[in-house]
């Protein structure tokens, strides 16, 4: 656990350092120690602090290498019809959690915040792009990945991964919500060994929710609201028919062997420190 406790304190450490280099300099220009949580002008900053730092998460792990090439290659078996299946089962995945999410009736303290991020480009990239590429780097790549190594149980390492994948979102519905994708994207992750279908997934994920947040006009209409009882349910079911479907189609059709998860080299970062430790 040692190695995921250091990345979970790498991301937020260049949170805070972001937050702070954007929000200081915005006091220092306006000669005031007060930050005003309405200004458009402090919400900018907020989006490009948040673009920075979760740019400068992804190139770390990347260049100290806690994700390895291999993890970012399609190399596995019947890459294309898993990456189909992927995608179906995110969008099957979809249907039913959104439903169930909306059952929970779990406070949503960040919808002002995410309101304005859809309007925001910045917000968008972030939200879009920048998310499901840096945090499967993070949490799957860099966590899971060293815990399927050093586990024997890959249950607990797939659990653990998605359990602080929930936590890090801090808002109530999309921690239960994010708990079980992470879930998901952790199986797939383990299936597969490679990282591009759970950032194909995550990336369909999050855009289908901007794309719908538009296309209704700003308003957060529930299931039951755009579709009613009903048709909400009949569509919930669907979704976890083609999730089903899905998961038991990439296990016992497209990659019924399991890859060996092998414990890999340690991170360039730890080599150093360990050659550094030595020395002294």
């Amino acid at each position: 656990m040692g190695r995921v406790i250091k990345l979970f304190i790498y991301y937020l450490l260049y949170t805070f350092a972001f937050t702070g280099i954007f929000s200081g300099g915005y006091m220092i220009a306006n000669h005031t120690l007060e930050f005003p949580q309405s200004d458009a002008t402090v919400f900018q900053l907020t989006m490009w602090a948040q673009v920075l730092s979760t740019l400068a998460v992804g190139v770390h792990l990347l260049v100290w290498k806690y994700v390895k090439r291999d993890q970012l290659s399609l190399s596995f078996p019947n890459a294309g019809k898993v990456m189909l299946a992927s995608i179906i089962l995110i969008v099957g995945m979809g249907c039913w959690t959104n439903y169930l999410t909306e059952l929970t009736g779990l406070p949503d303290t960040m919808e002002e915040i995410f309101t304005k991020a859809m309007y925001n480009p910045l917000g968008v990239i972030s939200i879009v792009v920048m998310a499901p590429i840096v945090e499967e780097l993070l949490f799957r790549g860099g966590m899971q990945g060293h815990l399927l190594r050093k586990w024997k149980n890959p249950q607990w390492a797939i659990l653990v991964s998605a359990l602080i994948f929930g936590i890090v979102h801090g808002n109530p519905v999309q921690m239960f919500f994010a708990s079980i994708l992470g879930l998901v994207l952790g199986w797939v992750y383990y299936r597969t060994g490679s990282l591009l279908p759970c950032m194909l997934m995550h990336f369909i994920n999050n855009g289908t929710s901007v794309l719908l947040f538009h296309l209704s006009g700003g308003e957060d209409e529930t299931m039951t609201e755009a579709l009613g009882t009903t048709g909400a349910v009949c569509l919930a079911l669907v979704g976890v028919v083609l999730t089903v479907w899905s998961i038991w189609y990439i296990k016992t059709r497209l990659i019924p062997n399991q890859i060996a998860w092998k414990e890999t080299p340690a991170p360039a970062e730890e080599v150093i420190a360990s050659e550094n430790k030595e020395q002294a």
